[in-house]
């Protein structure tokens, strides 16, 4: 029972000191380097962070528990058998035994279930780094009449076909469409981002920045599909620490696209220019036309395509998510997308996308235990329900600090009915800010096994599982009180409104923006360098 308790400690008692020595000496030799380790710096909460993030570590990990516990048992039988076996009740001594090693499997049998879990959350949710062996798909080509075709999936011929093709590019071969085409594609299929999850880190993001699109998604009971709400641009200095938020305003319209998506959009742009029609005065007629040829119907005005997305911003994965030709080794050809978008722009290039659903975020605040924000102005009040088998979301605060659980940081973070778009935008920045700067690893990691449930259920991300290790890096660096935050809002940052008053984003002073923060930090969130956080 004392070997137990402490291996060695049985034999020991039992008066093998030499014996006992050695089995206790793996166990103080692990404290010694833990000790030393912390008391260097070697090993703290980001180490064990970054440990437990690698799959190929936490596989490890199951091999020393199973050494562990193959000494431990070691030593509890040692220990009953340099004894001499001695036992009042010979029937009794092999219950007892039995019942210590499973007593002492117990703790091990627990760390194997969480390292099981992680392993499987992390390489399912995560981009893997070696892709998978070549599979044969059936692609059939796009209807013609498709409004928003795939921009790598237009075909001359009509025609159903299978190719081969490999996950980490797609391969086009002799006999599949124009062989001018296919030489033209290469480019085309090939995102700047594209091969990033395969590369050395410093190709892969760069030496000096890390840049992530948070997307929150509006998904929950009563809402048709998935619209990305939340579009906020998360980007880091990885020398300095210095990080910035940009938030994108869910109704921007009329974003200018990357030249690879323009001819897609067309039809749409067609749609919604007559959509956009106003004929107040019901003559079935446009109020303002013009009429040169003088035979009392609108003339037809020339058609321009604006090379932009004529609905709002945050409609884009809506109508690229089957996107699967130009975007074949993401996870969401939607998200990237989107990525791709709001990156030109913005003029940033950015690296990675992360989106989580309302539900997700309600349990990731409670993972971390909450957060606590620096509230403005009164709010009791409530939003719809996460999921399906949730309340709705209230929360009742008065100005000044308070802390938030997760449904009350979603309705805090989501209330605009009697505010704005762009004021529920800026709270969002700084509840980012916030939860960030309070997040505690070590907290993190005692709710590994639940937060690793909410990730796999509520994440959808292209981030690689080789950066992880960095990600935790970068992170740590960040420094907390060099967090600017900067809302792309009216009047400042559109440049006139489209029917029905939405803005259109001005591109040049967005673009300077972004170049201001980046070159000069916090200062260059505001003209007086002051946070839209407040304390």
């Amino acid at each position: 029972m004392l070997s137990a308790l402490l291996p060695g400690a049985g034999q020991w008692y039992a008066g093998w000191r030499a014996r006992g020595i050695a089995f206790v000496a793996p166990l103080a030799a692990s404290l010694v380097a833990i000790a030393v380790g912390s008391l260097t710096g070697a090993i703290g909460p980001r180490s064990v962070l970054t440990w437990v993030v690698q799959p190929d570590l936490l596989r490890l990990s199951l091999i020393a528990g199973v050494a562990i516990l193959i000494w431990h048992s070691a030593a509890i039988i040692d220990a009953h058998l340099v004894a001499g076996g001695r036992w009042s009740s010979p029937r009794l001594a092999p219950v007892v035994i039995v019942g210590l090693l499973l007593v002492a499997a117990a703790p091990q049998l627990a760390a194997a279930a969480y390292t099981m879990r992680g392993i499987r959350v992390l390489e399912e949710v995560f981009v893997a780094e070696e892709p998978a062996t070549p599979t044969t798909v059936t692609i059939q080509a796009p209807d013609r009449e498709a409004l928003v075709p795939d921009p790598a999936s237009i075909w001359d011929d009509p025609v159903g076909f299978e190719f081969e093709r490999s996950t980490r590019n797609l391969l086009f071969r002799s006999g599949v469409g124009d062989p001018e085409a296919i030489a033209a594609w290469a480019d085309i299929l090939a995102p700047p981002t594209l091969d990033a999850p395969f590369l050395p880190f410093e190709e892969r993001i760069g030496a000096d920045r890390l840049t992530i699109l948070l997307v929150g998604a509006d998904e929950g009971p009563g809402r048709e599909g998935l619209r990305t709400d939340s579009m906020i641009v998360a980007t880091v200095d990885v020398a300095s620490g210095e990080a910035a938020l940009f938030g994108l305003p869910r109704n921007f319209k009329r974003v200018p696209l990357p030249p690879r998506f323009r001819s897609s959009f067309v039809e749409l742009q067609k749609r919604a220019i007559t959509r956009e029609a106003i004929d107040e005065d019901e003559d079935g007629y446009p109020d303002h036309w013009i009429d040169e040829d003088g035979d009392g119907i609108p003339d037809e005005p020339e058609f321009v395509p604006c090379g932009c997305f004529p609905e709002m911003l945050n409609r884009i994965h809506q109508y690229t998510q089957d996107w699967t030709r130009s975007y074949p080794d993401t996870p969401d050809p939607g998200l990237a997308a989107l990525r791709d978008t709001i990156a030109f722009l913005i003029d940033l290039p950015i690296d990675y996308y992360f989106m989580v659903n309302m539900a997700g975020f309600v349990d990731i605040i409670d993972t971390i235990g909450g957060v606590d924000v620096m509230v403005k102005d009164t709010f009791h009040v409530a939003v719809s329900a996460p999921s399906e088998d949730s309340p709705k979301a209230r929360v009742d605060v008065e100005p000044g600090m308070n802390h938030l659980n997760g449904l009350e940081a979603l309705a805090y973070s989501r209330w605009r009915i009697g505010s704005s778009d762009y004021s529920r935008m800026q709270r969002q920045r700084c509840l980012i800010r916030a939860a960030t700067d309070q997040a505690d690893p070590l907290k993190l990691v005692r709710s590994f096994h639940t937060l690793a449930d909410v990730v796999e259920r509520s994440v959808v991300t292209d981030i690689p599982l080789s950066l992880l290790p960095d990600l935790v890096d970068i992170v740590g660096r960040i420094d907390l009180d060099r967090i600017a935050t900067v809302g792309f809002v009216p009047p400042t940052y559109n440049n006139g409104r489209a029917p029905g008053g939405y803005p259109i984003p001005n591109v040049s002073r967005i673009r300077w923006k972004v170049d201001q923060v980046i070159e000069g930090g916090v200062a260059g969130q505001s003209t007086s360098g002051e946070s839209e956080c407040g304390a």
